[in-house]
């Protein structure tokens, strides 16, 4: 592989700990550390050129997330065609998921050590590869085997692309605009995955694999045209091979042990061997890291208050949004009985209160701090939780369905686009990427473990109320309010994340002291 120098090109050096802010990038139009036209403040090229890449990595942002949610609807279709068993219709999802959130913090230390824009560029390939070859599967090991490759590309392109996002934005105000986008970006592509997944099911559930070709290949010419190369600012640090083996393999346990354990039982020998090895792994990744001289993870990222809580945030927030995109479809589909296409329709007001409130979320930032919108954010998710408790098996669409998809989307938004602002306040030129991977790692790793808890609640309570002889519709819409009750804990979590890891008002500037 032909990798560029380290990507963290500036006009001078600057400490370790100086922010993102106080380190211009050089655009390669201008040969100053300083942008050129409209724009202002140190970030990277022209307004024009900021807005190109934050265009793309948005969008390869949002085809990594609707990968995640695209299969939910398609699972009977692939059973039919390609003879899929049960574990295996689970693992068409699962996979992608272990490998995605095992090998984040692993992709995210590359994005530091390399450059950017080439760690970007293999994981849009790696990507694509495997986009290709699910879509012309014939048997299920062509699917995994796809679904694979799809996760191993997302774990490469996912924290580089925040990371270049984050550098080029490094001014405050506009940083959270830009996050604003990207926080968007992952909600609005966790809903769209459903309701393509069920318009394209309802064509030839292939496209939805397919059509990430000549995306992926669009978006690979643009990342060489759009981004510019960096140019090497000192000598490489040395390989972490110790850390990088414990840390990969120690989040990849602990993510399978997760997933195995939301499909097998929590009492599952292999789910309880992968998680207890996932403990051990983890620890000594944690004494690796201590003493190594370039650390896979610096331990000093987690010191950091705002990467802690948002990472925190990301992690309870995904918790939150993952498993109510497993149960709803569920719920629409076998108890009100909806068609995939109408399961994929019910999910627009999702997408659209997310669109409609995504740009007042940066104005609440910058008046009030991101507490307040984090915390409405989990009032409004409260809502929802509390209309799905009470959900009956007769359920209305304006009734019910809409006000739930609505305030899903609104509260969802409000979440995903302030975690990352916090997350990322501090984080500096030559962690950016690891900051990137340690959120996006999170998010995979939160929506696992909830998915597998509220997944083996419903589960459990299904099997009790069959067994006494209760109707399927009756049992599924219990067991599924069983499962949104479990999720109060999250709220609960996440509510005490925004009150006290979350920044208030922020202080006021000279102009409006001197108002």
């Amino acid at each position: 592989m032909s990798i560029d120098a380290h990507d963290t090109a500036r006009t001078g050096p600057a400490p370790v700990s100086a922010p993102v802010s106080a380190v211009p990038e050089r655009d390669p139009a201008t040969a100053t550390g300083t942008t050129k036209g409209t724009g202002t403040g140190t970030g990277t090229g022209t307004t024009v050129r900021r807005g190109l890449v934050l265009f793309l990595v948005a969008t390869a942002q949002l085809v990594c997330v609707l990968d995640a949610t695209i299969a939910n609807v398609m699972l009977p279709q692939l059973r039919a065609d390609i003879g899929l068993s049960t574990s295996g219709l689970q693992w068409v999802m699962n996979i992608y998921v272990v490998l995605f959130g095992g090998l984040m913090l692993l992709g995210g230390r590359l994005t530091d050590v390399f450059a950017r824009r080439s760690v970007l560029a293999v994981g849009l390939v790696l990507f694509t590869a495997g986009s290709l070859l699910a879509a012309v599967a014939d048997g299920g090991g062509t699917l995994l085997s796809g679904r694979a490759l799809q996760g191993v590309g997302a774990a490469a392109l996912s924290p580089a692309a925040l990371s270049i996002l984050v550098t080029t934005y490094p001014e405050p105000e506009q940083r959270a605009k830009a996050l604003g986008v990207w926080g968007t970006v992952m909600g609005v592509g966790a809903s769209l995955g459903t309701l393509l997944g069920g318009a394209i099911t309802d064509v030839d559930w292939r496209l939805a694999f397919l059509i990430n070709v000549p995306i992926g290949a669009a978006l690979l010419v643009a990342c060489f045209v759009w981004i510019p190369r960096s140019a090497p600012t000192g000598p490489r640090p040395p390989a972490d091979v110790p850390g990088a083996v414990t840390g990969t393999v120690g989040l990849l346990a602990l993510v399978f042990g997760v997933v195995r354990a939301g499909t097998d039982g929590w009492g599952d020998t292999v789910a309880l061997s992968s998680l207890g090895a996932a403990v051990v792994l983890l620890a000594v990744f944690v004494g690796v890291e201590r003493t190594a001289k370039a650390p896979l993870l610096p331990l000093s990222l987690l010191r950091r208050r705002s990467v802690a809580s948002g990472t925190l945030a990301q992690l309870v927030s995904a918790g939150l949004m993952l498993p109510s995109f497993f149960m709803l479809p569920q719920y629409m589909q076998l108890v009100l009985g909806y068609s995939p296409l109408e399961v994929g329709l019910a999910y627009l007001p999702t997408s659209l209160a997310m669109l409609g409130v995504s740009g007042a979320v940066p104005v609440l930032i910058a008046k009030y701090g991101p507490r307040v919108p984090y915390v409405l954010g989990n009032v409004l998710l409260a809502g929802v939780l509390v209309l799905m408790v009470n959900a009956p098996t007769d359920a209305g669409y304006w009734s019910l369905l809409l006000p739930v998809t609505a305030l899903l989307g609104v509260g969802l938004v409000l979440c995903l686009m302030t975690a990352p602002v916090v997350g990322t306040r501090d984080a500096t030129e030559q962690d950016a990427g690891t900051t990137s991977a340690v959120l996006n790692a999170s998010t995979e790793i939160g929506g696992a473990l909830a998915l597998a808890v509220t997944a083996t609640v419903v589960g459990s309570r299904l099997a009790e109320l069959t067994a006494e002889g209760v109707d399927p519709a009756t049992a599924l819409t219990e067991s599924v309010q069983r499962g949104f009750l479990v999720l109060f804990v999250w709220i609960a979590v996440n509510v005490a994340v925004g009150l006290f890891g979350f920044g208030g008002r922020p202080p006021a500037t000279a102009d409006e002291q001197k108002s």
